[in-house]
């Protein structure tokens, strides 16, 4: 996949799935903005970027506000000239009860899992439907197609993700903008990877209930996501992809 020429901005993208995508794709040829609520993590990566010659500036936002994430989109037009792909990556979820949350907590979950998403499109869509061309990743989860359990606010903001990226790919279908949702599982990032590491018996477990008996490495969810964001998909919108092992089969 070669993404030579192509601006693309990826939120949440300091650490973790969105770090390794990035890192991907500047690997082939794209003009990156590392975009993160932590700064100084959004810097590590486009350092790292660089210096292996690659393209990337870093940005802090916080994407449940909405003029961050319009000068997020701002800057990056400005320095690469365009915005191609925008992959709406970040996220947040902490597990516990339903009845253990409060409104704070929702709407903390909500603002940046589902408003993030939606001030994301909202800031870069009317440069793609200008040039009749762009393309949205949402990032999505499978407990926002099954639910999960102790991760209730969670799902319903990623449920609102599939739904909202539904409506908006009916929206710009005209204008050759394709927007999709890529789902994951549980992705061994360094997080994961820590806590597996710090309690093995954890892993066995949950990959019990995985038919293929393991967890998605980030170089399975990186080019996932890049399978969806390269020239090779050009007839797919409104569609729901699903990396998860066969955690979870829906038709």
């Amino acid at each position: 996949m070669d993404f030579s020429g192509k601006s693309i901005v990826i939120t949440g993208s300091g650490a973790g799935v969105g770090k390794r995508t990035a890192l991907e794709m500047a690997a082939r040829g794209g003009l990156l903005t590392i975009s993160d609520i932590d700064l100084s993590k959004a810097e590590q990566v486009a350092d790292e970027i660089r210096q292996g010659r690659g393209t990337a500036i870093s940005l802090k936002a916080d994407v449940r506000e909405y003029t961050e994430v319009e000068e997020m989109i701002n800057k990056a037009s400005a320095e690469y000239g365009k915005v191609d792909i925008l992959i709406n990556n970040a996220g947040t979820g902490i597990p516990k009860p339903f009845v253990m949350t409060n409104p704070d907590e929702w709407n903390f979950d909500i603002g940046i899992c589902l408003y993030g998403v939606m001030n994301g499109c909202r800031a870069v869509l009317p440069q793609m439907i200008e040039r009749n061309s762009g393309k949205i990743i949402n990032i999505c989860s499978d407990a926002g197609r099954v639910g999960e359990a102790n991760l209730s606010i969670y799902s319903a903001a990623k449920a609102g993700v599939v739904g909202f990226s539904k409506a908006i790919a009916k929206e710009v279908a005209r204008n050759k903008v394709l927007v999709n949702c890529v789902c994951f599982s549980t992705v061994r990032t360094e997080l994961f990877g820590a806590i597996f590491e710090a309690n093995p018996e954890l892993e066995k477990k949950m990959v019990k209930h995985y038919p293929m008996r393991r967890v998605a490495e980030m170089e399975e969810a990186a080019n996932t996501i890049m399978m969806m964001a390269s020239d090779y998909v050009t007839f797919i919108t409104g569609q729901v992809l699903a990396c998860n092992g066969g955690f979870s089969m829906m038709g």
